[in-house]
This record gives C-alpha cells, sequence and structure tokens, in this order.
C-alpha cells in the first residue's frame, strides 16, 4: 500500500525502483530512530523571490538563467555570530534534535538515496591512512554501533564527543575529505558522480559546510587573538589597562580567508600594483566554459546531461585554462609578456569563465593599426576560409537583435542600445576617444540570420572583454508567504546575496586556483610611527607586548632602519 501510494504522486516514478529503493532503505540504521517526513504535517508556504533590479550592477546581480541548484549566502563579516547549517531530525518518540554540519551522521540523513545504507559522511575524527590510499575512520563505515546507542540521545552524545575530539594535522579536513569522494577513478563507478540534479545539491551543500568550518574555525580564534595599533598598547597602559582581552578589535575577518572583502581588497591593490611598475594593460582576454567541448560530451554517459556534472566542466576549463596561459606565457602567443593577472569567476548560466589582463614588454606592444587587425576582429569571418571560427562567431559572438528589431531585449536602456549597437561601418582600424581603438567593421556584405533577424559586421563583437575584479555573482532575494498576496515589492525588502553555483563549488573544493598574478607582489605596511598593527592574544599583558621590540618592528621600520644603518639587505 506504501508503495502504490508513492507511486500515484507521480507519473515519472516507476514502481520497480521503488520497490528496490524501499528494500535497500530497510537496511539504513537510521530508519528505527527517525520519522519520514511523510508522517509530518508541514503547512510552512514560504518561498524565495528573486529580483531582478536594473538599479544594480547586472555584472554581478543578473537574474539566473541557467536551471542549476544554488546556493544563497547571505555574506557578513562583521558579525561573530556562528553560522548555523544544520538539520533538525525527528525520532519517534515525538521530540526533536539538532544534528550539526559537522556531525558524521549529517550526509546520510540528510542524502539517504546517496548513502542508503548509512555510510558516515565527513567528520572531526579521520585520520589520515599511513598507506595514502584511503581514510581511516573513527569505527567502521556505519557510525551507529548497535551495542553503545540505542537511542537517539545516544547517538548525539556520540557525534558531538567526536565533534569535540582535539585536533591533529593528521586527521583529514573537511575539504579534502569531500575532494577525495569526488575524483573520477578508471574502472570504478561512482554513485555520487552518477545522482544527477541531486549531485548539484550535494556538492553545493558540502562547499558551505566547507565554508562554515572554516568561519567555524576563525571564530572559535576570536577570543584568544586580538588586532590593536600599537601606539593604542600605549595608550591604554597610561590609562591604567593592563589585559589584552580588554582592547583590541573582537572579530577579524583575515585576508587568508579567500573571497573575503580583505582578500578581495589585497588582489586589486596587487594588479594596480603591476600596472604602475609595467604600463597599462595591452589585452583582456576573457575564456568561457563551453558545454559542447568534445572533452566534456566524451566523458558523459548516455542520458547524463553536462550540468549534472559539474566537476567534469571545473575540471575540463581548468585544464584549458592551463593550456591557455601556457600559450599566452611560454608560447608568446601575443609576444613577450611582462605581467599578467587572470581571474576565475562563475556565471549565472552555470558555467565558470577567466578573464586575463595582459602587459607585453615594451618591444611586443602593440602601437599601429594593422597589428590590431593582427590579434582583434569584429567582423563574420568569411565561411569558406573559416568555417569553424564563422560557426563559433555566429553562435557566441553576435550581440542582439535590440533596438527596433527587438525593444525588449536587456541592453535596451531609453530606447536604445546601452553597449551602442550597431555599431558604424569603418573600413580601418583607428584609434578613437582616450586611445581606445574603434575596430574595422568593413561593409562588405556579409550577414546571417540571428534569431531571427539579418545582422551584418555593425552587430559582431569584438573577441575581447574588459572587467576584471568585479566580484562574486550577487543575487537579490526575499523570503515571502506564498499565501501572502502582499508580496515584497519594496527593494528594501530585498537582501543583496552571494550565488554559489555548482561549477564554483567544485571549483573550490577541487582547490583549483581562483586568480594568478606575475611576477609575484610582496605588499609593504605604510603606517605613521607607532601605528602598525599588532596582534596578541588576550591572556597576554599590555606591558610585555610595549617592551618586546620585534612586536613593535614590521617591514617598513625595518626597511628604514636598514638604510638608516648603511647595512646591506
Amino acid at each position: 500500500m506504501e508503495m502504490e501510494y508513492r507511486v500515484q504522486s507521480s507519473s515519472k516514478l516507476l514502481p520497480s525502483v521503488i520497490s528496490t529503493l524501499m528494500r535497500v532503505m530497510e537496511s539504513n540504521p537510521y530508519a528505527k530512530f527517525f520519522r519520514s517526513l511523510k508522517d509530518q504535517h508541514i503547512n510552512d508556504t514560504s518561498q524565495i523571490v528573486i529580483r531582478s533590479d536594473p538599479n544594480h550592477d547586472q555584472r554581478t546581480h543578473n537574474a539566473p538563467v541557467a536551471s542549476q541548484v544554488a546556493a544563497i549566502w547571505v555574506e557578513d563579516g562583521g558579525s561573530s555570530q556562528p553560522l548555523t547549517h544544520d538539520i533538525i531530525v525527528r525520532p519517534y518518540s515525538g521530540s526533536s534534535q539538532r544534528v550539526c554540519h559537522y556531525y558524521g551522521c549529517y550526509d546520510p540523513l540528510q542524502y539517504p538515496v546517496i548513502f542508503p545504507y548509512g555510510e558516515t559522511g565527513w567528520h572531526r575524527n579521520i585520520y589520515r591512512s599511513s598507506s595514502g590510499r584511503q581514510h581511516r575512520q573513527r569505527c567502521s563505515t556505519f557510525p551507529i554501533n548497535e551495542v553503545l546507542v540505542q537511542t537517539i540521545d545516544d547517538l548525539v552524545e556520540a557525534e558531538e564527543q567526536v565533534a569535540q575530539s582535539s585536533s591533529s594535522n593528521r586527521k583529514v579536513s573537511c575539504r579534502e575529505y569531500y575532494c577525495y569522494q569526488f575524483q573520477i577513478r578508471i574502472g570504478q563507478t561512482s554513485l555520487l558522480l552518477r545522482c544527477g540534479r541531486l549531485l548539484q545539491q550535494f556538492i553545493v551543500d558540502m562547499y558551505i559546510k566547507i565554508e562554515m568550518t572554516r568561519l567555524d574555525f576563525i571564530r572559535c580564534n576570536q577570543d584568544t587573538i586580538r588586532a590593536e595599533l600599537y601606539q593604542g598598547i600605549i595608550d591604554s597602559l597610561h590609562l591604567g589597562e593592563t589585559e589584552g582581552s580588554n582592547i583590541g578589535r573582537p572579530f577579524i575577518l583575515p585576508p587568508s580567508f579567500i573571497g573575503g572583502p580583505r582578500d578581495m581588497r589585497r588582489r586589486y591593490l596587487d594588479a594596480m600594483a603591476l600596472v604602475r611598475r609595467y604600463g597599462k594593460p595591452d589585452f583582456f582576454i576573457t575564456m568561457t566554459c563551453n558545454p559542447q567541448w568534445p572533452e566534456i560530451k566524451r566523458e558523459l554517459l548516455p542520458h547524463e546531461e553536462v550540468q549534472n556534472r559539474p566537476d567534469l566542466i571545473s575540471r575540463v576549463f581548468r585544464a584549458k585554462l592551463t593550456k591557455l596561459k601556457k600559450d599566452i606565457v611560454e608560447g608568446k602567443l601575443f609576444g613577450n609578456v611582462a605581467a599578467f593577472v587572470y581571474v576565475v569567476e562563475f556565471q549565472k548560466r552555470g558555467l565558470p569563465h577567466a578573464h586575463f589582463l595582459i602587459i607585453l614588454d615594451s618591444k611586443s606592444k602593440i602601437r599601429s593599426p594593422d597589428q590590431y587587425d593582427a590579434y582583434v576582429c569584429a567582423e563574420i569571418p568569411d565561411r569558406s576560409l573559416n568555417p569553424h571560427i564563422h560557426e563559433a562567431v555566429l553562435k557566441h559572438m553576435m550581440h542582439g537583435p535590440c533596438g527596433r528589431d527587438n525593444p525588449k531585449n536587456v541592453c535596451m536602456r531609453d530606447d536604445s542600445c546601452k553597449n551602442k549597437y550597431p555599431r558604424n561601418f569603418a573600413e580601418i582600424t583607428t584609434n578613437g576617444r582616450n586611445s581606445f581603438p574603434i575596430y574595422r567593421r568593413r561593409d562588405d556584405g556579409r550577414q546571417a540570420r540571428i534569431r531571427g533577424v539579418l545582422l551584418d559586421n555593425r552587430w559582431a563583437v569584438k573577441y575581447l572583454y574588459k572587467y576584471i575584479y568585479k566580484g562574486h555573482d550577487r543575487v537579490l532575494f526575499a523570503v515571502t508567504n506564498a499565501t501572502n498576496t502582499n508580496r515584497a515589492d519594496e527593494i528594501s525588502a530585498y537582501q543583496s546575496a552571494r550565488w554559489i553555483s555548482p561549477p564554483e563549488a567544485a571549483w573550490r573544493i577541487f582547490r583549483f586556483l581562483l586568480n594568478d598574478i606575475y611576477p609575484n607582489i610582496v605588499s609593504l605596511q605604510v603606517h605613521l610611527p607607532n601605528m602598525q598593527t599588532v596582534t596578541y592574544r588576550s591572556e597576554e599583558r599590555l606591558e610585555d607586548i610595549a617592551e618586546n621590540n620585534s612586536r613593535r618592528r614590521t617591514m617598513l621600520t625595518a626597511f628604514f632602519e636598514r638604510n638608516r644603518t648603511g647595512s646591506k639587505f
């Protein structure tokens, strides 16, 4: 009767599959503890409303268009309150228990289809194997010990004891564990990588778990590590304060937290240092992942969709990005490279892309229109000479149509295209206002039908795009009640949050580089006398900090001291 009831809920469900799942779930050790959601009456009709507001920067706040599972992350770097990413489970007794994201039973409880036998997920007490081939867990692959665990309270207490265990460098981190799980192994079939759309949710969920683990570590150390100006410590001593725990900023999000405000600002300043040293950039190059790449298509199983393999998308894009970087720098595709910066970003279309900023040395600089035309084309290629490039340009590099042919296009502002298309024809490339080139767009009669409209060279987009370090993809959202007719329509009711897609989650779990810079930049902290930042532990006494000469030294003070004494570096 239960199987018939489940099958009736959807015409897409097969009785044979449902019967198999029910039989497998009977072996799940958690089934004897927890009730199914079918036993719960859920009357919450809340839903998330996403707003596309043209008043916000559309490079980051554009509306999502891909069919994918994503996470909305409300960033609050200044808050010292711990974040929660837990689940609530209800045993048959009727009470409820909170299962924290760092418990080993979190994964099998949240994803019973992926872990049908209740296999343990990541927890804080997984040790590295001496052979390096597999992780050694605290007991078996099952978290429930039939002898020691008889109730839900016993289970939660056991998980908490593991979570509070002492730290060790030999233990496997959250990121390392899931990076291991998402590997593609020859000759082995991974159930996890064959879960389709559920894999999208799982990989995003696990990345959120990793971020929360990192933030929890930072917050747990905020009580012991503080920051204050050296002069502020001296002033506190004069006022009679002696304890370090009573002064200083209590919460610090360090620049080592990738993607944080300090990290993004530091990288922006590093890029500007290159421009100051080597001059203006010569090329801005954008590379976007193509789901039709043969390297992706040939790895898919029959009936498998590209969007359901974010791990594969990230791996192939990273391989091609590495090859492009090698061609530019070592292969001297555009000449000798003096400096470069690249940043990997993720679109709401569901695909990663990278922006390169290339600075050539003085002998390779572009100085004439002919050199522009050798690298940049803003025309429809000749099909007979370059059929592959011709097809790619028509598919990816034609703007519009907009204007009278499509007045509702997203680029339209006040009855005109904000990107100034169609551009004017130009027989040769010339330097326009502010030294920006006006690319050659000859009136050669070539046309192509794009989305039902004939377009010519005036609509071809140049193969370079000029922005970098614009930050994470973001979204405006509000949580509203579906039964409430007075829905959130005011801009003030919407929060700005970070949009995390499955490819980004996979990229970060694999620890692929999000950016790179050459040559390396070393930041020199500039400060007024005695205004340098000093970090210390809350239990330290201020007299000891103030009298410690090594604590007051910085790179800048050491630089001045070497110049004063005349000693060599």
